[in-house]
Formats: C-alpha cells, sequence, structure tokens
C-alpha cells in the first residue's frame, strides 16, 4: 500500500489484518467475508457466501483465456472457489490487508497455483503494475464501498480491454438517503445508487443492475448471530474482539437498510466501450 494512501484507507487495513489473524486463530476452514446470497433459507453461512461470490463469476462470463482482477479479495476464498468454478487464464488480487496478502500467496503455493493465482498489496484506485488495456475482468465482491469510487472505474477503465466488464455486488445507499454521504468520507465512499452510476458512466455502459436485497439481507442478519455466538467467547485480542463486534453492529444496520429499502445491494454488470 502506497504512502500516500488515505487515513481512512489505512484504518480499513488495519481492520482487515485483524480479521485475517483472527480467522486463522480460529483455524475457520473457508474464509469468506462477505453476507451471502440466500435461495432457499435452508443454506449453511458458508454456502450463502459461495453462492454470492458464484453469481458474480456467472454475471462475469469468465472466458478460458481471460485475465481477472479481483480487488478486495479477503483472504482469497472466492479465488480459489473461482479457480475450481472456471476456466481462465490468470487472476491478479489487490487488496490493502498486507495479512490477507500474505495468506492467499501462501495458500496459492501450497495448492500449486502459484502459476494462476498471485495476489498484491496495493489499492483498487492504483492497480500498479498492471499494464493498459491487458485485463479482461475486473470483480468486485462486497468491498467498492470502501473505494474512491470515481478513481476506481477510471483505473478500471485504464486497464481494461474494449469489451472488458467490471462485475460488482456492492452496497449503496437508496437515493433518498444521500443526506448521509454528506456526513463522513466512509460514507460518502459508500455513495447513493445515482451518484456512484453518474460516476461509472463517465467510463463504462451499463451492462445491467439487478437488486438482490431480498438475497443478501438474510445473509446480512446471520453475519451478526455468527460474530455474536463466537467474537464475546473466543480467545483474541482485545483489538481483535472490537473489530468483530464493530463489524456485528455495522452488519446489524445493513440488515435493517435492507429490509426497508433506505439500503440497495446490486448484483452490476458495467462494460468499456
Amino acid at each position: 500500500m502506497t504512502d500516500v494512501a488515505s487515513s481512512l484507507t489505512r484504518t480499513v487495513a488495519r481492520q482487515y489484518d485483524l480479521f485475517q489473524t483472527s480467522l486463522e486463530l480460529l483455524q475457520k476452514d473457508r474464509k469468506f467475508l462477505n453476507y451471502g446470497y440466500t435461495v432457499s433459507g435452508t443454506e449453511t453461512y458458508e454456502a450463502r457466501q459461495e453462492r454470492l461470490c458464484l453469481e458474480v463469476f456467472q454475471a462475469a462470463e469468465i472466458g478460458k483465456d481471460d485475465v481477472l482482477i479481483d480487488v478486495g479479495f479477503g483472504s482469497g476464498e472466492q479465488d480459489f472457489l473461482l479457480s475450481n468454478a472456471c476456466e481462465f487464464r490468470r487472476l491478479i488480487g489487490f487488496n490493502i490487508s498486507e495479512r490477507q496478502v500474505r495468506y492467499a500467496n501462501e495458500r496459492a503455493i501450497r495448492e500449486n497455483l502459484a502459476h494462476k493465482l498471485s495476489f498484491r498489496l496495493g489499492e483498487a484506485e492504483r492497480l500498479s503494475g498492471v499494464e493498459g488495456s491487458s485485463v479482461d475482468r475486473v470483480l468486485a465482491i462486497e468491498c467498492a464501498f470502501y473505494f474512491d469510487r470515481p478513481r476506481f472505474y477510471e483505473r478500471a477503465a485504464q486497464v481494461l480491454k474494449p469489451g472488458g466488464l467490471v462485475v460488482l455486488a456492492d452496497i449503496a445507499f437508496a437515493d433518498r438517503a444521500s443526506f448521509l454521504t454528506r456526513r463522513a468520507e466512509d460514507l460518502r465512499r459508500v455513495g447513493t445508487q445515482s451518484s456512484n452510476r453518474t460516476a461509472w458512466e463517465r467510463h463504462f455502459r451499463t451492462r445491467s443492475v439487478r437488486r438482490i436485497n431480498e438475497h443478501t439481507r438474510p445473509g446480512a442478519q446471520m453475519t451478526v448471530w455468527q460474530i455474536l455466538k463466537t467474537a464475546p467467547f473466543s480467545r483474541l485480542s482485545a483489538a481483535e474482539r472490537r473489530e468483530w463486534m464493530k463489524m456485528a453492529f455495522y452488519s446489524q444496520l445493513v440488515a435493517l437498510g435492507l429490509q426497508v429499502s433506505f439500503i440497495q445491494y446490486d448484483l452490476i454488470v458495467l462494460q468499456k466501450t
């Protein structure tokens, strides 16, 4: 991560370093970090999280010769899933958490996938070292609300080939909640549906926007329960426990916001013309 990263970006990086440390301590087998996609309501938490990733992969229409970028890849769980689900040439992941980058690269080596999956410490707004018009797909699964969106869309357009896609599983405020985005930098980055669309349409054609509130709200609520039944009773540091409890609080707000449509969760496909 660069020295000029914003204080908000550095704060998020520290938060996810702590998440990764605790996930490794708890020896959690599947280290997804998303709210999942619920269909029947009987799925396990992890099955819902996997399904959200598969929905993104399907929307991305990935080809066997495609070069992919995954921004904000978490522990890399979704990319190891992708390597089993789809054929593609190679994937480069970018993440601001040093601990998550290290974990994902070590796992790729263990699983003999380092030739296909590589993970870099860096910001989505920069995508350092990626040449222009060299990438077929950019994926962002439940993370773009952390980005400086105008800079991210601009940089994604630079690295994509003509016709390339950006596919996002994305959370934003409904337009009637726009007043919240004027209160703080982290809320401004979340943005509203209209403001975010205005930003991306400077660089992309909107292929589709599919509202998936009803599929993601149950998992947001389950996230709260999962944290509350685990974090207070596990051997975590005070800092780790504090970050998980903050995540539970914000996830509860997201679940309520999705229920009353104050927050929107969309599966978005954008195309570079």
